[in-house]
Formats: C-alpha cells, structure tokens, sequence
C-alpha cells in the first residue's frame, strides 16, 4: 500500500441544488464540458476552516492566517510562497445556462446577477445537481488530513459552492466518508447530527493546531472580527420545508419567504403618508433610496444591508436604480451577507438550514453611501445590535413558519 503522501483519495461529493460557477467566455451559451473550478472549491473550505479554528484562535489575525496557510498554501504576493500541504484534483463537469423562467422564489434567490447576462453578454454557468469529481492527496501529517476533513465537514453542514451560495445554491453533500486517514477526525462525523458532531469537529481542530504548533490567541473582547462558532458568535436553525417536491420548487419556496421577511417590516407612517409609493416596500427603500432619488437626506440606519451589501433598487416608471453600498479607502466594496441558507434533501423531505454568524458587521472606518449615477450622499450604517436583532427577527419569522426546528 503506498503512504498515504502518494496516495489519491476519491471525494464522493455531490450537489444538491444548482451552484454557479463563473460565466461563460464570449456569448456562447451551449452546454459544455468544462475542467471543474478547484480554486473556488479549495477557497470555500478555507473559509470554513477559519470559522473553526476561530475559537482556538480567537483575536488573531497572524495566526489565523498561519492556520490557513499551513493547510492551503500561500502565493509569494502575501509573503514567502507556501506549498499547499493538501491537493486537490478534479475532473469535468458540465454546465448550461441558467433557466429561461425560473420560478419566482428561485429567481429572486438568484438576483438579477445570475437572471440577466453581464455588460458583456456572459451568462453565469450553471452545474446541475449531481456528482463532483474531485480527488485529495494529503502531502503534510495526519494533522493536516484532520483540519481538511473538518473543514469539508462544516462546508458539507452548512454551506455551499459558487455565486448565490449564502442563498441555497450550491448545496454540497457527501456520500460515503473519504478514506482518507487522519489522526482524530472520525469519518461517522459526516452522517451524524450537526449539533452533536459540531463540538468534536471543533475539539478535533483545536488538537490538530495545537499539534501544528498553532497556540491559541486572545480572546474576543466583542463580537469577532471574523465569522466563527465561538460560543455567542453564531446562531443555527434547521426547519422542514412544506411545498418543496423537487430542487426548483424547494428554492421557490425559500425565495418566497425570504422577499417576504424582507419586506415585512411595518411602513413608516410619515413615509406613508408622503403620497403613493411603487415597490420594492422594504424600510431601506422608505428611509434611504427613495429619499435619495428625490434629493432629500435618508431617515435613519439602514438595516436593510443586515443581510449583506449593496443593495440596489428600482422604481417602476422611474429611470436608474439607487444602490447602497460600502466605501473602502474611497471606493465601492461589498459585504456578504453574515446569514448562510442552506437548502438540502433528507429522506424525500427538502429541509432549510439557517445560520448566522454574529461578526462584526462592518470594520469602523468603511462608510455606506446612496449612490444614483453620479450623485451620492452618506448612509448611516446600522449599529451591532441592530444587525443582530434583524438576524434574530429572521429566526423567529422562519420559526413561526416553518417549525417545528429539527434538531
């Protein structure tokens, strides 16, 4: 048998729901045959791998990073050039175009980026759901195997692959573990409940950065700068869904409700009162974009950017669309939205998983502003709390619609 530094390992992954992964070259959009992207697979699970680590880690920037980089590698552009002590090798998949008529909830999911072709004519390109052929090799010690089969782990819990992945897409599954050996991680981990294994994955990553000499750091003094599962850092929630019978209806479903949850805030009497008023009826567009687009200041914070940035609004009969946004060092940014949706399938029943990391929402020194072509003027941002009692007012509202929570 060789050692298991020459040895490839078969990863019996799986998509559920479709993911996005990039755009066709040109306007040519037939389906075809392409090498599957695993840059976007291997910087997903670096993601997760810092959500885990964090707390072992806790306020630590440098050894976050040195985290990462143990496992994943480093280009010379962030220092000296590190190998990747996991490899990752994948075959072909092939994708198509997204659907002419997606189902409104689903269409709403996916958001005018991946409905519409970009300035250039591109369109998103779209894996169905089914298998991912992908191979790993460890070339590091168990403990490295250990800290890619937890984050694998958690990306195959609660997340997703490509574009729109925060909002259901993407959804990756496992088969049969990998048998790729480590030091602590047991295989069972990948088919037990996330709440029961959670604990051990992070006792299993806490031991295997100890074992690479990665001790912890100080603790948080607040809400982490980072997403993570320390404990007050996160919120999950896993519901049945009522009218999903396959994939596109399940998003539909998903989609629905999530529009609704972000228009169901009350109206603002005073804005109400102004006169009529064309959709889209959320506070953001009440208090911010449709005070922008006739000159005068916005009211109060914008708490429709809770769920992440920008957001971009239109009116009906009205020319241009008001988009609030981050600024960084004085340019446009973004800002993902802190609430992942995962949408899965167990025994024939299409399942919702909810979870929120409670990070910090946006770095002191980036500002928000209301930008209608060339005119802009500031936002105020929402406070912490304000971000935390809109994602907690997402957990009540999909309590009292879907619930009772599987656990």
């Amino acid at each position: 048998m060789k050692p298991d530094h020459l040895t490839w390992h078969d990863l019996d992954l799986r998509t559920v729901t479709p993911a996005y992964l990039g755009r066709f070259p040109g306007q040519k959009t037939e389906p075809r045959d392409i090498p599957f992207p695993v840059p976007s697979l291997r910087g997903i699970l670096a993601y997760w791998l810092r959500a885990l680590a964090g707390p072992h880690i806790g306020n630590s920037a440098e050894k976050l990073l040195e985290a990462e980089t143990d496992v994943f590698g480093t280009a010379k552009d962030f220092g000296p050039a590190r190998p990747s002590r996991i490899l990752l090798r994948a075959g072909r998949i092939t994708v198509g175009k997204p659907p002419d008529k997606p189902l409104p909830g689903e269409g709403y999911l996916m958001g005018p980026g991946l409905i519409n072709a970009d300035e250039d004519g591109r369109w998103a390109r779209r894996l169905d759901p089914g298998p991912v052929p992908v191979r790993v090799r460890n070339l590091g010690k168990p403990a490295h195997a250990d800290l890619f089969l937890a984050a694998l782990w958690a990306l195959c819990t609660y997340g997703g692959l490509g574009s729109r992945s925060r909002r259901g897409f993407g959804t990756l599954a496992i088969g049969s573990p990998p048998d790729m050996p480590g030091g602590r991680f047991d295989p069972s981990w990948f088919s037990g409940t996330a709440d029961d294994a959670l604990h051990d994955v992070l006792e299993c990553t806490a031991a295997a950065l100890d074992e690479r000499e990665i001790g912890p750091g100080p603790e948080f003094d607040g809400p982490a700068p980072y997403p993570c599962f320390a404990p007050g850092q996160y919120r999950t929630a896993q519901y049945r869904l009522k009218q999903g019978r396959d994939v596109a209806n399940a998003l539909n479903e998903v989609g629905g409700f999530l529009r609704t949850f972000r228009h169901s805030r009350k109206p603002d009497p005073a804005f109400v009162s102004s006169g009529p008023f064309s959709l889209p009826n959320t506070e953001g567009f009440r208090k911010i974009a449709h005070p922008h687009r006739r000159s005068q200041p916005p009211r109060g914070p914008f708490n429709d950017g809770a769920l992440g940035l920008p957001v971009v609004y239109s009116e009906i009969g009205e020319p241009g669309s008001v988009t609030v946004e981050p600024v960084v060092d004085g340019k446009p940014a973004r800002r993902a939205s802190p609430l992942w949706l995962r949408v899965t399938v167990e025994n024939g029943h299409w399942i919702l998983g909810s979870l929120a990391f409670h990070a910090e929402w946006l770095p002191e020194q980036v500002s928000l502003q209301a930008k209608l072509e060339n005119r802009v003027q500031a936002v105020q941002k929402p406070s912490q709390s304000n971000v935390r009692a809109e994602l907690d007012r997402w957990f009540d509202e999909v309590d009292k619609a879907f619930g009772p929570q599987i656990h």
